[in-house]
């Protein structure tokens, strides 16, 4: 027994010796230092990393002067489509006939007339009419009527014009105005001698009158001169009623004159007003069946259309892209983070109709924030887009209406270090 014991005492030995005199791996041995580096590296790297703090919200892209689209008035049949796709048009040019009563080419022949004469019309030079000439036309369709009542005034008015009726009957106005002037003149004269003939005829009277009290001559002498004196004065009367009755006819012709003037005024009131409103009936008419360009730029169409097609009222067939546009994007930021929000801050703006993954993203700067905000608590930023819709990925965007996208505001550059730190300390502050 003794012997047995011996020998499990060396077995056991032998066994904790192993134990003992087992070296560790150097990584075992060094483990504890080597996690207190790791965690200094990552300490320090909270100091050196900066990770930016963003104002998310939603956004749109506003153009001035972007492309605006061109839709119909009215229901009806595309009767001729006059410019290609991708083809440049200027300002008001005609780009497609609508189906019509009338000829397009006679409606588009009276707005140009009324657009040369309405300026010297307006400043009272009628007389432009008689060099451009209204022309006749006979297919205006839906215009004819108020073409018609137009052509009653305007021959009206080309009677006022140096060979017209109202223009010979003032130059005889005129005319007698100038015969009755010259007569009043003459009698004005003729009555100036009988007065001075009267004069003599009263000396002649007084001299005899003397000397019939004198006894010097006889009465029936004295009444002889008074007969002669008498007659002097009927003749006076006479050359004053003559005199009177030109006055009234002078007055009569301009009167006349006058009442020439007020008509030949009132028919160019009226051949202006009807001018203006067969203007307003052209231009309502090639509203609803001339579609023009509303800009000048390259044209797109909206679709396959065809001529002799049936479209309805509003419907988009073109739209007009200017050379040259200008572009903001309007964006709405939450209550969150605002006062965070400064000018000429970075923003970014992710398109959902372009994927960023594939097109990018926008880049822009904060220009203008509302000091108010709106119904649905929120806050208007103008975001200014100094390369356009040009994206970081140097791929254009091409302007669409209600172009939505998501944007980031990058108000600002925070150390890791910071922001653990910062938010420990919340944490300590609520326990």
């Amino acid at each position: 027994m003794p012997q047995a014991s011996t020998i499990q005492q060396e077995l056991i030995s032998t066994d904790v010796q192993e134990i003992i005199s087992y070296k560790p791996h150097w990584f075992i041995r060094k483990g504890n230092m080597i996690f207190f580096l790791v965690f200094a590296a990552l300490l320090a790297g909270t100091w050196f990393i900066s990770y930016p703090d963003i104002v998310k919200g939603s956004a749109r892209i506003v153009a001035i002067d972007g492309p605006k689209m061109v839709n119909t008035k009215t229901e009806g049949i595309i009767k001729k489509l006059l410019v290609a796709n991708e083809a440049t048009v200027k300002e008001n040019q005609p780009l497609a006939y609508m189906q019509s009563l009338g000829r397009h080419q006679e409606v588009m022949d009276l707005k140009q007339w009324i657009e040369s004469v309405e300026v010297p019309v307006r400043a009272d030079s009628l007389e432009l009419i008689l060099k451009f000439p209204l022309a006749t036309f006979a297919q205006l369709g839906e215009l004819q009527q108020d073409y018609e009542l137009f052509y009653i005034q305007y021959k009206e008015t080309q009677q006022l014009l140096s060979s017209g009726f109202y223009q010979q009957k003032k130059k005889a106005l005129l005319t007698d105005i100038g015969y009755i002037a010259s007569l009043k003149n003459n009698l004005q004269k003729q009555n100036n001698l009988l007065q001075q003939e009267y004069a003599v005829q009263q000396k002649d009277y007084s001299a005899k009158e003397y000397l019939t009290n004198e006894k010097v001559i006889a009465p029936l002498e004295l009444n002889q001169e008074k007969g002669k004196m008498l007659l002097k004065e009927q003749g006076l009367e006479q050359m004053n009623n003559q005199i009177i009755n030109s006055n009234i006819a002078l007055h009569n012709k301009q009167k006349e004159l006058l009442e020439l003037q007020k008509f030949v005024s009132d028919q160019k009131i009226k051949f202006l007003s009807a001018l203006l409103t067969l203007k307003a009936k052209t231009a309502e008419w090639m509203r609803k069946y001339v579609v023009t360009a509303p800009q000048g730029g390259k044209l797109y169409y909206t679709s396959f259309f065809t001529e002799n097609q049936l479209v309805p009222v509003n419907t988009d067939l073109f739209y007009v892209q200017p050379e040259t546009s200008i572009y903001y994007a309007e964006l709405k930021a939450g209550q969150d983070g605002i006062g965070k929000i400064s000018n000429h801050q970075n923003v970014l703006l992710r398109l959902q109709g372009y994927p960023s993954e594939q097109f990018g993203y926008l880049k822009g700067s904060v220009s203008y924030i509302s000091n108010m905000p709106s119904r649905n608590d929120s806050f208007i930023v103008k975001v200014a887009l100094p390369r356009g819709l040009v994206t970081n990925q140097n791929k254009k965007v091409y302007f669409r209406n209600n172009l939505l996208a998501t944007g980031e505001i990058i108000t600002s550059n925070r150390k890791l270090f910071d922001r653990f730190v910062g938010r420990l300390y919340e944490i300590l502050k609520r326990n």
